[in-house]
């Protein structure tokens, strides 16, 4: 079973030799350190059996300035079945990752193909500034409410250019949570945002893609709709953040896959032994991978002050404890 299969098959719900290994290394300078301690990415990936590759979209706006709401009505992205979506490579963000094209012809045929793509809430976020798009969710509700409607229209048209680049799964990218809470009400989330993201997940699936919601923080109240919306599977369902990821297996099994389980607030380069790494990883893959629809994975991208030889030792202990044998 090569990787493509194992997640597939793990995204389906079906029996896999092992569980499927997956780390974010796209935080730029973690890669530079990687590459020059180590060696060019890619011999991470095969030396470590990394079974998921990712490919980046970029923000929606590219205009180079913040939008205020009262602007949004007259905002317009672009046309999302522009290639420059799938092949641009002048990031404003801190990643070292590629983008979709490259990533479907450097590893298309060796492993699982995720498109990151900025959601509902987190692209818009993106348009007016972060703090501004939490604000009117509650002051300007019709406003927001307009524009998600083109905008889950225009992300209904990227996924068509995704799904023709030869992706096999797209991520919305949707931060809903804080530490404890989530950053708006579950009511606010079920009638302004949950419609528009239910509509996105519906096409991708329309187009024989699997979807990822990943959402750092806390969201446990919203899970049976993130459920009802179609996604296959969460990302990271974050413990340190308040979640309960052997609840929500326990809860949610058949309908939502856990991706992740390596926390990079607490357990990844947080100065732990070996043996408490060890603990901590073990503890997290005997609890989720039972019965499948678990990838193990980092919570987020590796941070930068991570020892290498740390993921190094979290990714053999990983390997070791993902069987099913």
């Amino acid at each position: 079973m090569n990787s493509k299969e194992r997640v597939k098959a793990t995204l389906r719900r079906q029996t896999t030799d092992r569980t499927p290994v997956d780390c974010w290394l796209y935080q730029k300078q973690f890669v530079e350190k990687l590459n020059a301690e180590y060696g060019p990415r890619e011999q991470f990936l095969d030396e470590f059996g990394i079974d998921i590759f990712v490919g980046f979209v970029p923000y929606p706006n590219q205009s180079g300035r913040l939008w205020d709401v009262q602007d949004l009505p007259a905002f317009d992205p672009g046309d999302p079945r522009d290639p420059r979506w799938l092949t641009h490579t002048d990031w404003n963000y801190d990643f070292a990752g590629l983008n979709v094209v490259e990533a479907v012809r450097q590893q298309g045929d060796r492993r699982f193909i995720l498109a990151h793509v900025w959601g509902i809430v987190e692209g818009t976020s993106r348009i007016i500034g972060i703090e501004n798009c939490w604000m009117n969710l509650g002051a300007q509700p019709k406003i927001m409410g307009a524009w998600f409607d083109r905008y889950a229209d225009w992300l209904c048209g990227l996924v068509e250019s995704l799904a023709d680049a030869g992706v096999d799964g797209v991520t919305l990218s949707d931060d809903w949570g804080s530490n404890q809470n989530m950053l708006f009400s579950p009511r606010m989330w079920r009638n302004l945002i949950a419609p528009y993201a239910r509509r996105v997940v519906a096409h991708a699936h329309s187009l024989g893609l699997f979807v990822n919601l990943h959402s750092d923080g806390y969201i446990t109240p919203v899970l049976d709709g993130v459920a009802e919306l179609g996604f296959r599977v969460v990302h990271p369902v974050q413990e340190s953040a308040g979640m309960d990821p052997v609840q929500v297996k326990r809860d949610y099994f058949g309908r939502l896959g856990i991706y992740g389980g390596l926390d990079v607030r607490t357990m990844l380069g947080r100065g732990l032994s070996r043996e408490q790494l060890a603990e901590q990883i073990r503890r997290v893959m005997n609890a989720l991978k039972p019965g499948g629809g678990y990838i193990f994975c980092t919570s987020h991208m590796v941070q930068p002050g991570t020892p290498l030889e740390e993921v190094e030792f979290a990714y053999q202990v990983a390997h070791e404890a993902a069987g099913y044998t």
